[in-house]
């Protein structure tokens, strides 16, 4: 009897794991560059004390609640990718479940986080018609006045068309080698459906839903001005 409990427990244990893990794996990711504590091929490890995120591809907050930071982890990782103002970055992703696609949002900090400015933004069709597992990729151009700079954050920002009102962003570390002393300006990036406070975009798997988009022509001007190195 004991023995059947104890297949049953298993049982039991499985079906949890089996009904929670997909939530790992769903939803979307940037892959690369490495995002901070990333599990992908080629990332390094995170810095010590912090561990790997296995829950890379889920969101960050909701329209009602906040659960992460906007990078998730608030440590830098332990290695940079070495990028060129001008560059063209090919970014990857991670593709559980595209939601219907949906706007994203790129952008550079050169100040851990506190000022952010949008260097390329999709409204509707980023990640549209992708399948669930398929490889997807973005070219982000980094701006050709962009200051030469060690620790630099970049971020990509998701709002998805279809499914729970949600918000997904991942950072990577990098140094970007341009204008020495230089000044970028741009648009601080829109922060939707991170909890209530936040801009609340519904769901617009149709072409004449109202998906938010007026808003992105609203963004804070921003100016971002990195001191000359001697």
């Amino acid at each position: 009897m004991m023995f059947k409990s104890s297949i049953l427990a298993v049982a039991v244990a499985c079906l949890t794991v089996l009904s929670v893990a997909p939530s790992a794996e769903a939803h979307v990711a940037l892959s690369k560059p490495c995002p901070r504590y990333g599990t992908f091929k080629g990332c390094p490890t995170p810095p010590k004390g912090q561990s790997v995120d296995y829950d890379i591809n889920a969101p960050i907050g909701t329209h009602d609640r906040i659960d992460q930071p906007l990078c998730k982890r608030t440590v830098p990782g332990t290695k940079r990718a070495v990028y060129t103002a001008g560059q063209t970055v090919k970014t990857e992703y991670s593709v559980g479940a595209a939601h219907g696609g949906g706007h994203c949002q790129w952008a550079l900090s050169y100040d851990q986080g506190k000022t952010w400015i949008v260097i390329k933004t999709i409204i509707r069709d980023c990640l549209r018609n992708v399948k669930n597992g398929a490889p997807y990729s973005v070219n982000v151009k980094i701006p050709s006045n962009a200051p030469t700079a060690n620790n630099v954050m970049f971020q990509w920002i998701w709002n998805n068309a279809v499914g729970n009102r949600e918000i997904y962003s991942n950072c990577a570390d990098i140094n970007i080698r341009g204008v020495n002393g230089g000044t970028l300006m741009g648009v601080a990036p829109l922060i939707a459906n991170y909890g209530p406070k936040s801009l609340y975009i519904p769901e617009f798997p149709n072409p004449k839903d109202n998906d938010g988009s007026d808003a992105f022509d609203k963004r804070k001007c921003v100016t971002v001005t990195v001191p000359k190195k001697k």
